[in-house]
C-alpha cells in the first residue's frame, strides 16, 4: 500500500482559484462532502468510481490516509492515466484507472469516441457511490443524457450518484453561456435536469444548491429507481 504521493505539478487541471486553496484541502473537503451527502460516516468498505478523476482524489487518499475499500478512476488525458497506472495502481492494489478517449468540446475536442454511442464505460463493475466533479459541468444535454445512462449500468443497488453541475433556476432548458469557448461553463435548468436523470432509470435522492464556502457548485445526489 502506497504511504505517499506527488504529482507533477502539469497534471493540476483544477481552476487556479481552487489549486491555490491546496490540492489536498479541497480533495478531502470534496471527498468528506460527498460522504455526508450520500449519507455514509466513512468510505471504508466502499468502492468508489470517480469519472473526470484528475489525480487529486488519488493523492488526498495516499497522504491524507482515508480509509477506502477501492477507488476506480476514469480519465480523457492519456498522460495522467499512464502516470497513474504506473505509481500508484502498479504500487496499490486499492486502485485502477482506465483512460477514455471520449469527445468533449472543452476537455478533449480530438477524442475519438461519442458517448450517445457507446454502451458502457471502459471499465467493469458495479460501485456503492460513484462521483463526477467538474463534468457535467462541461457537458451539453445530449452528453449528459447519455453519461447518465452510462453510469447506470455501474451502480450497486443501494449505491449513490453524486454529481456538480451549473443549475440557474430561471432557466427552462440548457445554456452554453461563454460564447468563444465551447462548454466552459454549461447551465441547465432543474426540470430539464430533473428529466435527463429520470429518463437515464435515476431519482432524485436530493439536490444541494451551491455554498459558496465550499468548493463545489451545485450538487445532485441520485440513486437508481428501479432493479
Amino acid at each position: 500500500m502506497l504511504d505517499h504521493i506527488e504529482f507533477p505539478r502539469e497534471f493540476d487541471r483544477n481552476e487556479p482559484s481552487v489549486s491555490a486553496l491546496g490540492t489536498e484541502n479541497t480533495g478531502q473537503e470534496l471527498i468528506e462532502l460527498a460522504t455526508r451527502r450520500a449519507g455514509r460516516q466513512d468510505l471504508a468498505d466502499a468502492d468508489i468510481l470517480d469519472v473526470g478523476c484528475g489525480v487529486r482524489f488519488t493523492q488526498t487518499i495516499v497522504n491524507r490516509k482515508i480509509p477506502i475499500g477501492s477507488y476506480t478512476g476514469i480519465e480523457v488525458c492519456r498522460p495522467i492515466v499512464a502516470y497513474l497506472k504506473e505509481a500508484v495502481e502498479s504500487r496499490d492494489r486499492r486502485f485502477r484507472f482506465a483512460h477514455w478517449d471520449v469527445h468533449n468540446a472543452m476537455y478533449n475536442p480530438e477524442g475519438e469516441l461519442r458517448l450517445e454511442e457507446l454502451d458502457a464505460l471502459p471499465i467493469g463493475g458495479t460501485f456503492e457511490l460513484i462521483w463526477l466533479f467538474s463534468v457535467f459541468t462541461h457537458l451539453d444535454e445530449r452528453d449528459a443524457e447519455a453519461m447518465l445512462r452510462l453510469l447506470r449500468g455501474h451502480v450497486r443497488s443501494r449505491g449513490k450518484l453524486l454529481f456538480s453541475v451549473f443549475i440557474d433556476p430561471d432557466l427552462e432548458g440548457f445554456e452554453d453561456r461563454v460564447p468563444g469557448s465551447p462548454l466552459l461553463k454549461a447551465y441547465y435548468g432543474r426540470r430539464i435536469m430533473d428529466r435527463l436523470v429520470e429518463r437515464a432509470g435515476w431519482r432524485v435522492h436530493a439536490f444541494y444548491q451551491r455554498d459558496f464556502t465550499k468548493p463545489i457548485v451545485d450538487c445532485y445526489v441520485c440513486e437508481p429507481s428501479g432493479p
